[in-house]
């Protein structure tokens, strides 16, 4: 066998074969939107057949960069125009085409044969020449090459979307037939790794650190650290020297001049805990425990098993993410958590709940250890202590049918809770002294049946206009909607339906069929959707998390927040979201794609301090 038998079929091909792909996959790539791609192929054509000589690519990639095109497809495609095609085809014609708009007086010296001979070398000349000696001719020439640049700009517009829409299309079908493919893969993977078993949950009771005090419940416990910033903590915080935000936002004891993630704050925080266990505040329950914690929210409850998960679950895939972490945010729980040599906040889980939650029924017809309800948001929270070991080894029995959970909420404390885990074993490891039993292998946890949650919207407000009077915004707008005016605020009543407000008026805008045909599971969300092609395009908001001009509003603040925020001339408009399900939450885990940034808000928030788990 040759050297070249051996060679990918592919590289065997001729050269012009191989450059031709090349560069038809540049001009017309699958990855990206058909729209946005004929846009920039349309430019590079009529930049390149334009009189542009020597500076069309410069022009074309300004272009595409100012109107935020894709470059390369403009690009490649501006090589349409070369010395053959202009000299041979493309100038000559558009001097006759203008020659019949224009029907220019006849010149005194020999043009044609100027042009015939027409080149880089003497293409300034004979255009200076023209200018001179014949002014009509250089207009009837401008006029006619810019309308045949602007007919092969819309025959390869057409042709560029027809093609990326084709291929888009089969590359989409291609990926989610490779995502089903990945998970077919996952599952099995993760059956090899328990030695064939079906993929399961694994859950564990631990001594919950806790207030001793149960009428000192309500002081004690917060909210989660990252739902407010630290002057609004120092307020909370105010008269309650108890309170666990002075161990999850310790800096607020600390001088403002102090960083968030100043070395001092950590430290800070592990005074802070000593201190109340010192105190007798707060104290370990005598043996391992599972917890029931109720939250009651407008007279709609739900019922979370508090335990302990192991990290290797994490790792493993058998705790599903949705959502990407931030580094800093992670490694600041990380240091928190190593720290306090604790999880002081829980993880919010769900899982599809196949009959765990029946095994509860008893325990909360009696009597709970916490009972009480916020001033702030008059919601609910109850916990339950379950000491019974019978009990406890039912419960962890039944979960071991549910094959995998996923994370609805505190998606960077559940990556430094494993990896604080991970650390602690590294260590442990390198002693000699790890067994894989120790506390430190788990963290902290709250697993709730997703029938009994519901998520709510997360609303998007809009700083400007972006350059647009509003009638241009609406008639912009009309083209992705189809629009109706709505007699009254109210929120939208169904999926792939957006109400928008602006200038003291609420309208329902339903997304065209034609926008909702070949999605994944991400891209078929409302946020994922909206951002598209409403944000990005008309309000030029390329990443929401870092943009200036939006801002969102928690679904728990009501639709009349952004009235509010509109009418009082902060914003200039907002969009009503009609709120994720937990079912499109399960199916991207499960796919193992990530959801766009602020897509859930959930409610009521896990309060901290009411449960914690030491490492040790």
């Amino acid at each position: 066998m040759s050297v070249l038998d051996k060679l990918p079929k592919r590289r065997q091909e001729p050269k012009i074969k191989r450059l031709s792909r090349i560069y038809y996959n540049r001009m017309f790539p699958k990855n990206q939107d058909a729209l946005r791609v004929a846009f920039s192929v349309f430019a590079g054509v009529f930049i390149g057949i334009w009189p542009t000589i020597g500076v069309a690519i410069l022009l074309t990639v300004a272009f595409c960069a100012a109107f935020k095109l894709p470059k390369v497809p403009g690009v490649v495609s501006s090589f349409v125009a070369n010395p053959f095609t202009q000299f041979g085809f493309f100038y000559p014609a558009g001097y006759f085409i203008g020659c019949k708009i224009v029907n220019p007086d006849k010149i005194n010296f020999d043009f044609l044969s100027e042009m015939e001979g027409l080149s880089f070398k003497n293409c300034v000349t004979v255009i200076k020449n023209l200018a001179h000696n014949a002014p009509d001719h250089l207009i009837a020439f401008l006029i006619g090459i810019t309308i045949v640049a602007a007919i092969g700009g819309i025959i390869f517009f057409i042709l560029a979307y027809v093609i990326v829409s084709h291929r888009r299309k089969k590359w989409l079908a291609n990926k989610t037939g490779f995502i089903h493919n990945l998970i077919s893969e996952d599952e099995v993977l993760i059956k090899e790794a328990h030695k064939g078993k079906k993929p399961m949950m694994h859950i564990y009771p631990f001594k919950a650190l806790r207030p001793v005090d149960p009428a000192e419940a309500k002081n004690i416990s917060a909210l989660p650290y990252d739902v407010m910033n630290r002057a609004e903590a120092k307020e909370m915080a105010q008269g309650l020297p108890h309170s666990y935000l002075r161990v999850t936002r310790s800096e607020l004891e600390l001088d403002d001049s102090v960083d968030a993630y100043d070395p001092k704050v950590y430290a800070h925080a592990r005074e802070n805990l000593d201190k109340m266990i010192a105190d007798g505040v707060i104290a370990h329950d005598k043996k391992d425990c599972l917890y029931i914690y109720r939250q009651t929210m407008n007279g709609r409850e739900q019922y979370g098993l508090v335990c302990c998960v192991p990290a290797e679950d994490y790792f493993n895939g058998i705790i599903k993410k949705h959502e990407l972490t931030r580094a800093d945010k992670e490694e600041d729980r990380l240091r928190h958590v190593l720290g306090t040599n604790a999880n002081t906040g829980p993880v919010f889980l769900t899982y599809r709940d196949e009959g765990q939650f029946e095994l509860l029924a008893d325990v909360i017809k009696t009597a709970p250890t916490y009972d009480f309800v916020t001033e702030a948001d008059g919601f609910g929270h109850t916990v339950w202590v379950i000491e019974d070991d019978a009990k406890i080894a039912a419960i962890r029995k039944a979960f071991e049918s549910v094959p995998v959970s996923y994370i609805a909420d505190g998606h960077h404390r559940s990556a430094a809770g494993a990896r604080a885990a991970s650390y602690r074993a590294e260590e442990a490891k390198k002693a000699g002294t790890y067994t894989g039993d120790e506390e430190f292998n788990r963290y902290l946890a709250i697993l709730f049946p997703s029938t009994q949650l519901k998520i709510l919207d997360y609303n998007r407000v809009l700083k400007s206009l972006n350059g647009r009077t509003p009638e241009q915004l609406m008639e912009e707008m009309a083209k992705v909607f189809n629009i109706a005016e709505l007699p009254e605020m109210q929120s939208p009543a169904k999926q792939n339906q957006v109400n928008f407000y602006m200038g003291g008026k609420w309208y329902a805008c339903t997304f065209k069929a034609e926008y909702l045909k070949n999605l994944g599971p991400v891209d078929s969300l409302d946020v994922a959707l909206l951002q598209k092609l409403i944000l990005k395009p008309l309000f030029d908001v390329d990443d929401p998390r870092t943009s200036k001009n939006i801002d969102f509003v928690g679904g728990i603040r009501g639709l009349g927040e952004l009235v509010k925020r509109v009418d009082s001339g902060e914003c200039a408009c907002a969009f009503a979201m009609y709120p994720t399900t937990l079912d499109q939450l399960m199916n991207i885990a499960d796919a193992g794609e990530i959801m766009p940034p602020k897509s859930t808000w959930f409610e009521p928030k896990l309060r901290d301090g009411l449960l914690v788990h030491t490492l040790d």
